[in-house]
């Protein structure tokens, strides 16, 4: 292609469409083909991994969903992975939400892996979904103080006295671990501050790829470990991968995501290289003129 005096400038002058094409092509041809990239979980993730592989059966577990459909498909495989893991383990399950999109991505995580992969774990017994409430932030003052100040009864309606998922649980201080996984405010920040930090409950989290570098200042010491973006949720399926190779996970949703991301960025990042080297021979070319 050629600049205005007929210089060459390689991609400078191409119509940014044909980039999208390009790219569009090369996710699609990476989705169809199934394209995977082997993955290892790195000291974050596994800490993560660990210690919800170190709990005893039967131990109380607290999932607060804090996202909402446009974040889902970074955090929905965190979600899924973690608490296929506890689930597995023999944990209890207790579901929550400071967001009002909370019932609906609950409802996702129920109906899409709990039902399916474990129809042997029973509601009320081995899960329980309390839902939203209204409160943000207080929610989390009020849950980590007398969870019945906030949840007089499940999603379903049933009221949460004498379901044995909650025998001993009086407040998020009686659990082994917070799970906290967000896209914004109220989540994780809120979880470890004014619940974590405060009753010495383990957090363990999970952002958007885009929200985890906020996050990394509080691992070790106020955070066991953290899930970032699709990548920490696919190391996550690695680890579980890794751990438990006798019992086949039914979705792999973050690690069937990462191979046409890896694809797009590689594309990206050709363009650019193309880009700026022909802007260079060109500027090279015009000195070598003067």
């Amino acid at each position: 292609m050629t600049g205005r005096r007929g210089d060459t400038v390689g991609l400078a002058g191409l119509d940014r469409r044909w980039i999208y094409v390009v790219l569009a092509a090369a996710i699609l041809v990476a989705m169809v083909a199934h394209l995977r990239f082997p993955d290892h979980p790195s000291p974050i993730v596994q800490a993560v991994y660990d210690r919800i592989e170190a709990l005893p059966p039967g131990t109380p577990v607290l999932f607060s969903l804090d996202y909402s459909p446009n974040s889902a498909p970074e955090i929905e495989p965190m979600a899924f992975a973690l608490a296929r893991h506890a689930l597995h383990r023999g944990q209890r399950l207790i579901l929550l939400s400071t967001w009002d999109t909370g019932n609906a991505m609950i409802e996702r995580l129920v109906d899409r892996m709990i039902r399916r992969d474990f129809p042997d774990k029973v509601e009320g017994t081995d899960w329980v979904a309390l839902g939203y409430r209204v409160g943000d932030e207080m929610l989390i003052n009020a849950v980590r103080q007398n969870l019945y100040s906030m949840y007089a009864t499940d999603m379903a309606g049933r009221p949460l006295a004498g379901q044995p998922a909650l025998a001993g649980v009086r407040s998020a201080a009686d659990c082994a671990l917070i799970v906290a996984l967000s896209a914004g405010t109220p989540g994780l920040k809120e979880w470890i501050l004014y619940a974590g930090d405060v009753v010495r409950v383990p957090v363990a989290g999970g952002a958007t790829g885009v929200g985890t570098p906020e996050f990394v200042p509080y691992y070790p010491r106020q955070m066991i470990g953290l899930l970032g973006g699709l990548k920490g949720a696919a190391e996550y399926e690695a680890a579980l991968a890794h751990g438990h190779p006798e019992w086949p996970q039914s979705t792999t949703a973050a690690t069937d995501g990462m191979g046409p991301q890896a694809v797009a960025h590689a594309v990206i990042v050709l363009f650019i290289v193309a880009g700026n080297a022909g802007l260079l021979l060109a500027r090279r070319r015009r000195k070598g003129a003067a």
